[in-house]
């Protein structure tokens, strides 16, 4: 998952900065929509409010996502993943952070590694990968017309062990990363 994640947020990143204008997205993305274009006054404040962005987004995009499986097998949450991480590229390839230190459009590079945004993304790809089984609904094709059907778990839904595991620590991951993120944001 965070490989293909992965190639698909170099495939944004190059294409964005080669052929997309810089800022392209600056202030109009969801997050700047939603949690405003300024930072907050105090590195817990910032911090609560990253968090709670992040969370809701991981919770409704890439868990509750999985509730449904499309008609090929593939989780929800799986193909938010791919959306998302390509969203990202184009955002870092376009330079259209809301909060930017960086002067023009930033050259693809593995820099990105050590950024908390990549670990963000790889929290949310943990995130939609443990919660493969929790799946209750899928899109069925019968003789040519979809329908939605009810979809019973085969390794035991919310009580697989890779759930209980792997979600858990994405959210860890995900609460480390915004408070890494936090401190970067009120060092601007």
């Amino acid at each position: 998952m965070l490989s293909l994640g992965v190639a698909t947020f170099v495939l944004g990143q190059t294409a964005a900065y080669w052929w997309l204008p810089e800022g392209l997205l600056r202030g109009r993305s969801f997050g700047a929509l939603a949690t405003g274009e300024g930072a907050a006054r105090s590195f817990g404040a910032e911090w609560a409010r990253i968090v709670a962005f992040n969370m809701a987004i991981l919770l409704l995009f890439y868990v509750a996502a999985n509730l449904i499986r499309l008609t090929n097998g593939v989780p929800l949450g799986y193909n938010t993943v791919i959306v998302m991480q390509g969203y990202f590229g184009v955002i870092t390839g376009t330079n259209s952070f809301t909060l930017t230190s960086e002067a023009g459009k930033i050259a693809p590079s593995l820099y990105w590694l050590v950024t908390p945004g990549f670990y963000e993304l790889a929290a949310y790809a943990l995130a939609a990968a443990a919660t493969y089984e929790i799946t209750r609904w899928q899109d069925v094709r019968i003789q040519g017309t979809t329908k939605v059907t009810r979809f019973q778990a085969s390794e035991g839904g919310w009580s697989n062990p890779q759930l209980r595991v792997g979600l858990p620590i994405s959210i860890a991951a995900l609460v480390a990363t915004n408070g890494w993120e936090a401190s970067r944001i009120m060092g601007l």
